[in-house]
């Protein structure tokens, strides 16, 4: 009898190539890039006869993990193989369109090989369950021995950490010979070229960017011209994401702030392990897979494209979003994205599967950097899951970088923020704000108590709030607890006191009518 062999596949980074992105445009290209590249490896997998677990569709535009498991034994110098032939593929395809269309002479061969070779960690384990493969993958990644890659002459605007890809970026220059003003005209003649390119249709750098080779091949990417080289399906092709009716999302320009959303279920391995526990680990993750991307297509995208905004990516049971609105369209407010969270629960149980869901949601200035803000929403989805789970993080980024977050159970959250009600009974959080202020500077929440805090919260919320909050501080009856799932009786206080505060603060920035 053959035994039974799963192989496991990802790659690195991940999180960080996703967050080096400027523009909405270039999110929806390193989405399309990681998605593109765990399809090259699922396809050559099961050209091989092996059978893909899990991504149960592969759907290049949607977004696939990147976590690949396949059921069979998927050589590993082969899976390695077809992993960097489709990133060449991505890396040539861009290159070759450049220098075709502007001429010149071309001395960044170097920088784009080192871009080739080095640009991802490939990981790779094999197992006799699909726990034990998940298991090994897990402890291989902790093992990294990745590359970087060094350069000389300017650093990249969006960035600041790649070099600046233009014409002459790979010449060999003694440091005191470099001609920076030739340099700098060099370049500016490059990108100049570049905005000019009919094939794109519109322009594709502003004035002010300078790309590094990555970024310039997130960018390119997402235009058809340059994607339909891929020779993918005319419905895998990122334009179906970014139609010709596309427009980025202006934050500098039109100084609106923009509420940006990250999610993923709770407790994933634990409930695949539970289910290994009757023998159907595969066929239970394969469901699971299927249920979580159709979930994506058929339920989030549509509730978020209707006029709030847009789904980066919905490949699983991890999510990213945002929502913008630009002129002359009315300005987004963050009631609107809050009445569309009180929703979300309801929206998550489509999928049919019994786990909860964590997210962290940022509403950010327009002055915080695009990679800024999706750092702060990786953050804040990590405070969701780590204060309990299931639950939401309102996280509120300044343009000077400060920030304030509450953190509050699905269960609980428009039951606060809607029964708020001041002292002329209206809904201006003002009063609290101002209230909290005034009893901080005076050190009333000091001490071993929080029955100051307490009555302030029912002097706002009412006295049935009061009640629920009491309680529910830790999870009992099968409710998530408003503090966290694990009772720190000697924490409970200054809990109490630090989540009623905090409230009131972000309260009055995200539900304040004046």
């Amino acid at each position: 009898m053959t035994e039974t062999i799963y192989t496991a596949i990802t790659f690195a980074p991940v999180q960080g190539f996703i967050e080096k992105s400027r523009k909405l445009r270039d999110l929806y290209g390193s989405s399309f890039i990681l998605s593109y590249l765990a399809y090259a490896v699922c396809e050559a997998a099961e050209n091989q006869d092996h059978h893909v677990v899990s991504p149960a569709t592969i759907n290049v535009v949607q977004g696939t993990p990147n976590q690949i498991i396949i059921l069979g034994g998927f050589d590993q110098k082969e899976a390695s193989a077809v992993f960097n032939y489709a990133w060449k593929t991505l890396t040539r395809t861009c290159q070759q369109w450049i220098e075709r269309q502007i001429p010149g002479e071309y001395q960044w061969r170097q920088e784009w090989e080192l871009w080739t070779n080095h640009a991802w960690e490939f990981f790779w384990a094999q197992g006799k369950s699909i726990s034990d493969v998940r298991r090994k993958l897990n402890d291989i990644k902790r093992s990294r021995n990745w590359t970087g890659i060094n350069w000389q002459g300017e650093s990249s605007t969006l960035s600041g950490a790649d070099a600046i890809a233009h014409f002459g970026m790979g010449r060999n220059r003694n440091p005191k010979e470099r001609n920076l003003t030739a340099e700098a005209q060099q370049i500016r003649s490059f990108y100049t070229q570049l905005r000019q390119l009919k094939p794109l249709g519109e322009a594709f750098v502003d004035e002010s960017e300078q790309l590094s080779i990555p970024e310039l091949i997130k960018r390119l990417i997402t235009y058809n011209v340059i994607a339909e080289k891929l020779k993918l399906p005319s419905n895998q092709l990122p334009s179906v994401e970014i139609p010709e009716s596309f427009r980025d999302l202006n934050r500098w320009e039109e100084k609106r702030f923009t509420g940006w959303f990250q999610g993923d279920g709770d407790s994933i391995g634990k409930y695949l392990q539970d289910k290994a526990k009757y023998g159907i680990e595969e066929e239970s993750l394969k469901q699971f897979s299927k249920a979580m991307l159709n979930w994506g297509k058929e339920w989030l995208k549509p509730s978020v494209n209707k006029g709030l905004g847009r789904v980066v990516y919905a490949g699983g049971d991890d999510f990213l979003g945002v929502f913008y609105r630009n002129a002359p369209e009315p300005e987004l407010t963050a009631q609107e994205c809050l009445r569309w969270f009180y929703t979300f629960p309801e929206l998550w149980r489509k999928h049919g599967r019994e786990i909860t869901v964590s997210v962290g949601f940022v509403w950010a200035g327009y002055g915080v950097p695009q990679r800024d803000v999706l750092q702060h929403c990786r953050e804040a989805e990590k405070s969701a899951k780590s204060n309990g789970r299931d639950r939401i993080a309102l996280r509120i980024l300044f343009n000077g970088g400060n920030w304030m977050e509450w953190v509050c159970p699905w269960w609980f959250l428009k039951d606060v923020l809607e029964s708020y009600s001041d002292r002329n009974g209206k809904q201006n959080w003002t009063h609290i704000y101002n209230d909290i202020a005034v009893l901080e500077s005076r050190h009333a929440f000091e001490g071993n108590q929080s029955e100051v805090a307490l009555a302030l919260f029912e002097v706002y919320f009412g006295e049935n709030n009061r009640a629920t909050l009491e309680k529910h501080l830790w999870d009992k009856d099968n409710k998530t607890g408003i503090l966290g799932n694990a009772r720190e009786e000697y924490q409970e206080v200054h809990l109490v006191n630090e989540w009623i505060i905090n409230l009131a603060k972000v309260g009055f920035h995200l539900c304040s009518n004046t």
